[in-house]
């Protein structure tokens, strides 16, 4: 059961939840973009759970030439789960990435 909040916890929790999906979304449009790399994601995630805690697939989509189809393929070939994040990736799933988009 969820705990009662006061309706200044629950404004806190609401400008988090609110920053989380700005910073997401902004990684995800730079990618697409192509102003930044895969590899400067990863090291983005070192730094902030909140991007540490994106879903890869997610990651992975917003990559050029990507989509949802290649993407499925590229995480059966290297066996990565639809729902992992990030932080969630193995040191050979993470290898495997780099390499794929360096």
């Amino acid at each position: 059961m969820l705990p009662e909040m006061t309706d200044e916890q629950r404004a806190a929790a609401l400008a988090r939840a609110h920053e989380a999906r700005a910073i997401r979304a902004e990684i995800r449009v730079l990618l697409k973009s192509g102003s930044i790399t895969f590899l400067d994601v990863l090291d983005r995630a070192e730094e902030n759970t909140l991007v540490a805690g994106m879903k890869i697939q997610a990651v992975v989509v917003s990559m050029p030439h990507m989509g949802t189809v290649a993407t499925k393929r590229l995480f059966e070939e290297i066996g990565i789960a639809d729902n992992r994040t990030i932080r969630g990736l193995g040191k050979n799933q993470r290898k495997a990435l780099i390499e794929r988009f360096p």
